[in-house]
């Protein structure tokens, strides 16, 4: 079955809702997306990317509260807290601990996870319309480019989802940064942040 291709946000935010992997614009790039609490879909995405699982997967917000199932923040030190205070909302992702009772395939090996929330009118109705957090991973198979136009997905990872959201990315040239805060580490450098 081939994938919905449309404009329409509503119907994207239902496919979502009900289990399904979509393609949809991001900050800088298009993106892999489903909702977070859906277990099967998590681990579609992992499949169809054919990316380690040990890695984990981003997941994005449209808002800090959206994520009180997830961080723990008892565990973040009061510079991380600020940090998070400073950038979010934005392009920015941190590494935290998350909750003991939150379990999901995005989960990195340590049971840490990999948080942002996005400034990014779109993402942030999308999450809103679909009332949870949305993986968020480029919409590329692993190792290969990235793509900021429609027109430049692959065909063949076109055709592995359910639906294409074909609004535009909010044109961000550099990727989000990471920063780790388990590590207090940056590893990797996105727009404006300093530690």
């Amino acid at each position: 079955m081939s994938a919905i291709i449309t404009e329409d946000i509503n119907l994207c935010a239902t496919v979502l809702r009900d289990g399904g992997v979509v393609i949809c614009p991001t900050e800088g790039v298009y993106g892999l997306s489903c909702a977070v609490f859906s277990d099967d879909a998590v681990k579609r995405i992992i499949s169809i990317k054919n990316r380690d699982s040990a890695k984990g997967l981003i997941i994005v917000s449209d808002s800090e509260k959206r994520l009180d199932n997830i961080l723990d923040k008892e565990l973040l030190s009061v510079d991380d807290k600020a940090l998070l205070s400073k950038y979010w909302p934005g392009p920015h992702t941190f590494i935290v601990k998350c909750k003991d009772n939150f379990e999901s395939p995005a989960l990195r090996k340590d049971h840490s996870v990999a948080l942002r929330v996005t400034a990014f009118e779109g993402f942030k109705r999308l999450c809103a319309l679909t009332g949870v957090p949305l993986i968020s991973t480029s919409a590329n198979f692993s190792g290969l480019p990235s793509s900021t136009l429609v027109e430049e997905l692959d065909k063949k990872l076109i055709d592995m989802v359910d639906l294409v959201l074909t609004l535009p990315c909010q044109g961000q040239k550099v990727s989000t940064s990471i920063y780790d805060t388990l590590n207090h580490k940056l590893l990797r450098a996105g727009p404006n942040f300093k530690e």
